[in-house]
């Protein structure tokens, strides 16, 4: 008699010549009744798949499913079960039904899969029995088909092309949908399908689904890694025909995803590589961040510090840099109203931060003049710059005269409006050099506004005083020219600067290199029009 847990059969019943494994050590060792001895190790398998295989070899009829195939069938592959041995042997009777009754249906290959995955080594043996592979050639291929199976409507998925029309959705997802496999299962699938081009609105809907249900599963690492490298490169169709050009938007995740992933990320300890991949794409896309956005970006890896056990400033501006290179570096539209709207928010983030006591002296600088850069690259206003810096100098009176230099070193006067000029001349918390420094440029433009009117009037006088109709209308013209040939000549020297300014700006957020010159105005081409900003309001 075999005894296998609680089953127990004589030997030659079990066989009946349908094992080559068990008859050829038989011959070996004919009087072992063991079976486990007989072979020489433990059978790799659960009492339950044991019985029923015993049974199919006493003659009974043996119920396949999708949750049961897969045990029974590396049984029978262990012992040999094979037609070399037998006719319509059991390895083959389990091949049939796998092939003709669960690869056909969606949710029962789901089923199957995650059935392998529970077993030891289960994954392992399915790949060997190559079940892995024709699963996922079945999916791929159902999903192309019909890409519902990943998503029943992506337009309410969560995501967008970056279109108003787009609106936020709540998925009724299958009982037997990809997130129900692990990690190790769902990338080569979800790789396969993209590979295969998968409509990119499905598959992009089935990541942030996936990513969702899977964050706070102990293996949030692997999953967040995993689904970054699932997301197709910025570059993908770059070679394409414009055709595609619809479905390229497609691929657009929500930013408020990629800002969950990016956190999921750093809290997990995953890799750089994941890291710098999610910051990439959250950069490209900075003009849709808002100030509490950057707020939880500037804390993210200071706080993870401080779990590890670290210490540290709140809030790190050596990530909002980065952002802002990724941002600048890949900025390429002609039109600028994506970098006023960083340049708003950036202000209105420094003005938040500021009212913060324990915000150091330094990386308040550091935030000030990354927002300073912004700003001058656009020819802003520094209003808002000017209202953080007042809001920190009163948060923190107790900074020494040198000190409150120093905070207020990244503002530019010249780039104040009249209202917060004037407002400044009477601040007593500024320190008294910003003050003369104000002072020198409203005097500045007064003088500048006086000769103007000087010259103006002049010019109206001289016309008086020939009393010639004609010839004041002459000098008029003239005059007209004049002051327009002044006012053109302004802005082609401010048209020559603005290369430069753009360069100062890309150079100093790292995005220049020396062998990159050429491509330094890539940005844009600018309209002759100008572009004119409306500073915020400094109280």
């Amino acid at each position: 008699m075999t005894h296998h847990s609680n089953t127990s059969i004589s030997l030659e019943e079990l066989l009946a010549e349908k094992s080559s494994k068990v008859a050829q050590a038989l011959k070996e060792k004919p009087d072992e009744e063991n079976l486990c001895f007989l072979l020489g190790e433990d059978i790799p398998t659960d009492p339950q798949t044991f019985e029923l295989v015993a049974r199919y070899c006493h003659g009974y009829a043996i119920d396949l499913a999708p949750h049961n195939f897969f045990q029974i069938s590396w049984l029978a592959y262990y012992l040999g079960m094979t037609e070399d041995h037998r006719p319509n042997n059991l390895l083959k009777m389990a091949y049939l039904y796998f092939r003709n009754n669960v690869l056909p249906s969606w949710n029962k290959t789901i089923t199957a899969l995650t059935t392998m995955s529970m077993h030891t080594e289960g994954l392992d043996r399915a790949m060997q029995l190559g079940l892995i592979h024709e699963c996922a050639e079945s999916l791929t291929t159902q999903a192309l088909h019909d890409p519902r199976l990943l998503c029943h409507e992506p337009e309410n998925c969560g995501f967008s092309k970056r279109n108003p029309r787009r609106t936020l959705f709540s998925p009724d997802w299958k009982k037997e949908d990809l997130a129900a496999l692990g990690i190790k299962l769902y990338e080569p699938i979800m790789a396969g399908m993209i590979h295969r081009c998968v409509p990119l609105d499905y598959a992009s809907a089935s990541l942030c689904h996936y990513f969702d249900k899977n964050r706070s599963t102990t293996d949030r690492r692997e999953v967040v890694e995993a689904i970054q490298r699932l997301l197709p490169p910025h570059d993908y169709y770059e070679d394409k025909e414009e055709e595609v050009e619809e479905e390229k938007e497609l691929l657009v995740i929500p930013f408020t995803t990629l800002l969950e992933m990016l956190k999921t990320a750093v809290e997990s300890g995953a890799s750089e590589e994941c890291k710098d991949g999610l910051e990439d794409r959250i950069g490209k896309r900075l003009d849709e961040v808002t100030v509490q956005d950057l707020i939880s970006l500037s804390e993210l890896y200071n706080s993870a510090e401080k779990q590890g056990g670290g210490g540290g400033e709140k809030y790190d501006s050596k990530c909002l840099k980065r952002l802002m290179k990724s941002y600048c570096c890949n900025y390429r539209g002609s039109d600028v109203t994506g970098f006023v709207k960083v340049g708003e928010v950036m202000n209105e983030f420094l003005v938040e931060v500021s009212r913060n006591p324990e915000l150091k002296m330094e990386t308040f600088v550091s935030l000030a003049e990354l927002s300073s850069t912004v700003s001058t690259a656009i020819h802003g206003c520094s209003d808002g710059l000017y209202r953080a810096m007042d809001v920190y100098l009163e948060t923190h009176g107790w900074l020494t005269e040198q000190e409150k230099e120093v905070v207020c070193g990244a503002l530019e006067c010249s780039m104040l409006s009249t209202e917060a000029r004037e407002h400044a001349v009477g601040n007593q918390r500024l320190p008294l050099r910003l003050v003369v420094r104000v002072l020198f440029v409203a005097i500045g433009e007064m003088k500048l506004r006086d000769t103007a009117t000087i010259v103006t009037q002049a010019g109206a006088e001289r016309s008086e005083e020939y009393g010639e109709g004609t010839r004041r209308g002459n000098d008029d013209n003239n005059m007209d020219i004049l002051l327009r040939e002044k006012y053109n000549g302004s802005i082609n020297n401010s048209r020559k600067n603005n290369s430069s300014v753009w360069k100062k700006l890309k150079r100093k957020l790292g995005c220049v290199t020396s062998t990159q010159h050429e491509s330094i105005n890539c940005h844009v081409k600018r309209n002759k029009q100008d572009h004119t900003v409306q500073g915020g309001k400094f109280k």
